[in-house]
């Protein structure tokens, strides 16, 4: 895990390939699945140039007297079905209590993506898609959302669609593009490699 400095008082964590476990809690950020979202991206889909790859960010930003907080995770596992599938796992809004987040002293933070966060999540991986070249560059498999965080008072969808695409962008590794995203969540790219 690399925790970043993302100014004034904004900070972020990133596991990139790594066990995907928040510091001093001894269970992985993965929770149970009450419901799934499945769209193909890519219908005839090569075999790309990426390998599994397991990504997820956290970010808390203050914005004054209120903040965000969002933590997002995704694996991606090439196969060969000739499909590019996008999952986004849902969990029920009661999920345990998450103590070590970077947000835990200002709102109670929970493991899971709920379902008011779903459809952002997708939308936003969707929009990173939908730049050219990048669905070719993972090619044929499965990106499944499924790890993740809220904070009961401090998230909102908006950031979890900007979190998807930055989660997307760092799978990919996509350095030579613009970002089209929070400047919070490009310097965060920016300090991800």
């Amino acid at each position: 895990m690399k925790a970043l400095d993302l100014g004034l008082t904004a900070k972020a964590r990133i596991w990139q390939d790594e066990p995907l476990y928040f510091p001093g809690d001894s269970r992985p950020a993965f929770y149970p699945v009450e419901d799934q979202r499945i769209e193909t991206i890519l219908d005839n889909a090569k075999v790309g140039s990426v390998s599994k790859r397991e990504v997820m960010i956290e970010i808390l930003v203050p914005l004054g007297a209120r903040f965000l907080y969002a933590c997002l995770g995704a694996i991606f596992e090439p196969n060969d079905s000739g499909k590019l599938v996008l999952k986004v796992s849902i969990a029920t809004e009661l999920e345990r209590q998450l103590n070590t987040s970077l947000a835990s002293s200002l709102d109670i933070v929970r493991i899971g993506i709920t379902e008011e966060y779903a459809p952002s999540v997708t939308d936003g991986a969707r929009l990173k898609f939908q730049e050219p070249g990048v669905s070719d560059i993972l090619g044929s498999g499965d990106i499944s959302f499924n790890l993740g965080a809220f904070g009961e008072i401090s998230s909102s969808r908006a950031f979890f669609h900007d979190l998807a695409y930055a989660v997307i962008e760092v799978i990919v590794r996509d350095k030579g593009r613009s970002y089209n995203i929070k400047p919070s969540l490009k310097k965060l790219l920016e300090q991800s490699w």
